[in-house]
Parts: structure tokens; C-alpha cells; sequence
């Protein structure tokens, strides 16, 4: 890359920029990922590529050799069609997972796989919105994932946020409540760790949400894509403490939405599954038979829901998800041990801006520091994080500004998950370099 000088021609940005018709405070995060392999083809650079959460690990093996294995020994499974609740070994396999290192129990009807996570927030979203006519909303903790809004947009759902960068411990309760007591919220959702802060609830916070849900009668969807990767704590030992943090311990009124795309580098296989409470799933709301042709909540997640949208999920990666949970649950695969090659990268990643003058957008965890993980959050002074990204694209660097993620802050999320060790010092001399060129145009 020695070659290449920076800045890039802006002329050539902006000329791509208006013929794919990107505004870069709105872009979505594939529109970023076009945008920036039409740049690596014009100007014959590879980006420092910070935008895209995938995993920058291989999958485990034992998934995938068992959906061969099963391909063998089952030919028939190909040509039959999946039950839409799900294969039976999966949803036993994730109800002891969720027993392992969530401590609740819940029963393998409750477990209902999904077309990875996001099908899985779908569709609990759906759920939230329209169990009666007056709460058609659903109450985002802010900033999140970009596509949420998204499906909540083609859902026709309204939506309301509350920004945690402002917003913690009992003054988060407050104005939890403050939105629930208008009777309009069906939902509330957030990730945790959350996507892009890495900023994680406390339990405290959880308690006082799950009981804040029991009183207003509103559904917790809680996003753990990123499962047990707050490695401040070890979540990694089946059936001992301390657990993955949960609502679930607090309330009734939950989805858990649980992905095997991060933690098990199973992205490709597009899977993950919803765990619904025992008691939730018995509900009865008349309003939802508007959509689902019954008033059961459990029945309208699976046939309201799984039915019309994907009507199962593919067999052969129930069962090599299933492979992958059971060996977690044994002991004999510790799937978080090498999620901490993300950790490493990012405290590397972090430093490399913040030594070059840049600030963190989100940098406290209720009064203690923000844990490395998948994602942080950075800034420049008074730019927009419109104007910071325009300026890193120039400089070989991609990542995805917060306005698409709610968030009430400018900056930039940026993903470890995909550069390579061998790019920090490549990183480095990158963000040095942009840190130069923003000082000499202030």
C-alpha cells in the first residue's frame, strides 16, 4: 500500500456517492459495502474494512461436519419439507443451553429456530406491536442495530428510543416507564452487549425493566447476538455462574432472540432461535387474530410468524446447530475462548485512534469502562459522523456512521470483526494520517 497517497480523489467519491445515490447519514450498511468495493476497484486499494459485523473467525468444525453427516445418513431430508416449530433435537438442544448459561428453565417447544436472529426480531416484534390495537409501538434503547428499524418501518410499526449514552441505572427505569405508562409500547428491544457501544445493562437495570414489563404489560426482546462477550466476566462454563445476564429472571413478558452468527462464526448458515416464556407463549390476545388467525401468542409466533414469512427453517443447520449447542453444553467446546481474539483486536484498534487525537462517543458502563469486544464507537471533534466517514473513505477506512443506529451522538461505529492483525499497522499509519489531514482543514 506503500503506493497509494492519501487522500484519495474526493471528486471520484462524490461522483460514486451520486451515481448510487448514497447520502452517507442514511446509507444502510450494504450500500457502505458496495460503496466501498466500487472504491477498491477504481483506485486499486484494499479499505481497512471496519463497516460489515461478520465474523473474522472460521466456523467450528463440528457444525458443519454434522450437516454432512446427516445429508448422508438422511437422503430423504432434502426433498421433505422442516416442521415450522423446529427439528425436536434443536429445540431440546437449545433449551439445556439456555438452562447452561442463562440459569432459567424453559421447555424445547419454547425454543423456535429461526432464519438467523434477525427473522427471530421480526417476528417477536410483529408480536409486540399487535397484541392490541392502542400498543403499536415498540420502545428501542438506542443506539442499535440499523436493520431493526428497518423491519419495524415494513412492519408499519411506530417506534419510540431513548438514547443510553443519556440515559442509565434509575434514571433509565424513569424513563422506561415514562413511555410504558402511556400504554402505547408492546415492545421494548435492546441488545446486550449492546451493537455499537458494547455498553452492557446491568442486572439491577434488568430487574427494573422486567418488572416495569410485568406491570405495563410489555414484551422484552432482548438481542443476544453477541452472547457472553462482555469478557469482563467468564460466561463460558456450562452450569456454573455467573450467567449471561438476563430479563428473563424478572419478568414473563419475553423473546429472547439468540444468534449463532457472532459466537459460533455460523453467519453463512443463516440460523439462530427465539426462546419464548412458558407463560408468555399461553397468552391470549384477541387483537392479534387480526394477523394470525388465532389470539395464542405462541401459536401466532410459529404460524402467524415462522409459517408465512419462511415456513421452517433448513434441516441440515438445525442439525448442525444442534451439534455445535449440545457440545457446548457438555463442556467439551468452549465457544467463547476464541471470541477473545475480538477482544484483543479491538483494544489494539481502540488505542490506535485514541493516540491519534480521536475520541470515544460511548465511554462509560455505569461508571466503569466500556469492555473491548465486537464494536466501539469513535469521533472527531465537531464533524458529523456524516463528515468523518466521508473523510476516512478518502483514507482507505470504512466503518458506519451512528445516525443509522439511533443514536443522539456523531461518530462512527467501527467492527474489529474483519481487518487482520497484519492491518494494524497499516490502521495506524491510516488514522495517523487522517488525523494530519483534519487538523491541517480545521
Amino acid at each position: 500500500m506503500s503506493d497509494v497517497i492519501f487522500p484519495l480523489e474526493v471528486t471520484v467519491l462524490d461522483r460514486l456517492l451520486q451515481l448510487n445515490e448514497i447520502d452517507l447519514c442514511t446509507v444502510s450498511i450494504r450500500e457502505l459495502g458496495i460503496l466501498v468495493n466500487e472504491l477498491e476497484a477504481h483506485f486499486g486499494v484494499e479499505y481497512v474494512r471496519m463497516e460489515f459485523g461478520i465474523p473474522g473467525l472460521p466456523a467450528e468444525r463440528i457444525g458443519p461436519e454434522e450437516e454432512i453427516r446427516v445429508l448422508k445418513d438422511q437422503q430423504k431430508l432434502p426433498s421433505t419439507y422442516p416442521q415450522f416449530d423446529g427439528v425436536p433435537r434443536l429445540k431440546k438442544a437449545a433449551a439445556l443451553f439456555v438452562n447452561q448459561f442463562l440459569n432459567i428453565d424453559v421447555f424445547p417447544e419454547n425454543c423456535v429456530p429461526t432464519v438467523g436472529s434477525m427473522h427471530g426480531c421480526l417476528i417477536s416484534m410483529a408480536i409486540a406491536g399487535r397484541r392490541t390495537k392502542k400498543a403499536d409501538t415498540i420502545l428501542f434503547l438506542d443506539p442499535g442495530f440499523p436493520v431493526n428499524k428497518l423491519q419495524t418501518k415494513f412492519l408499519d410499526l411506530k417506534t419510540e428510543s431513548i438514547d443510553i449514552y443519556d440515559f442509565r441505572g434509575n434514571k433509565l427505569l424513569r424513563k422506561i416507564e415514562d413511555n410504558f405508562s402511556t400504554g402505547r409500547i408492546g415492545g421494548i428491544l435492546w441488545s446486550n452487549p449492546n451493537n455499537p457501544t458494547w455498553v452492557c445493562l446491568k442486572e439491577k437495570e434488568l430487574e427494573g425493566i422486567g418488572k416495569l414489563a410485568t406491570k405495563y404489560d410489555v414484551i422484552c426482546i432482548e438481542d443476544v447476538a453477541y452472547f457472553g462477550m462482555d469478557f469482563r466476566s467468564n460466561y463460558s462454563v456450562p452450569g456454573k455462574p455467573p450467567y449471561q445476564p438476563t430479563v428473563a429472571r424478572y419478568t414473563d413478558n419475553y423473546f429472547i432472540v439468540i444468534s449463532s452468527s457472532k459466537v459460533f462464526s455460523y453467519a453463512g448458515q443463516r440460523i439462530g432461535f427465539t426462546v419464548i416464556s412458558p407463560e408468555l407463549s399461553k397468552n391470549r390476545y384477541p387483537y392479534l387474530k387480526k394477523y394470525a388467525n388465532t389470539d395464542i401468542l405462541g401459536h401466532a409466533f410459529i404460524h402467524g410468524g415462522i409459517y408465512p414469512t419462511t415456513a421452517g427453517v433448513p434441516q441440515t443447520t438445525q442439525h448442525g446447530l444442534a451439534a455445535i449447542l449440545e457440545s457446548v453444553c457438555a463442556g467439551t467446546y468452549n465457544f467463547l475462548e476464541k471470541m477473545h481474539f475480538y477482544k484483543d483486536k479491538s483494544k489494539k484498534a481502540k488505542e490506535i485512534f485514541l493516540s491519534n487525537g480521536f475520541d470515544l462517543v460511548y465511554t462509560d458502563d455505569s461508571g466503569n469502562e466500556i469492555a473491548d469486544g465486537f464494536y466501539f464507537t469513535i469521533s472527531w471533534k465537531k464533524l458529523t459522523g456524516e463528515q468523518l466517514l466521508h473523510n476516512m473513505l478518502l483514507f482507505g477506512l470504512a466503518g458506519i456512521p451512528l445516525s443509522i443506529t439511533g443514536s443522539s451522538r456523531e461518530g462512527i461505529r467501527i467492527c474489529v470483526s474483519l481487518f487482520n492483525e497484519d492491518q494494524l499497522c497499516e490502521l495506524n499509519e491510516r488514522v495517523s494520517d487522517l488525523a494530519n489531514y483534519l487538523i491541517s482543514i480545521e
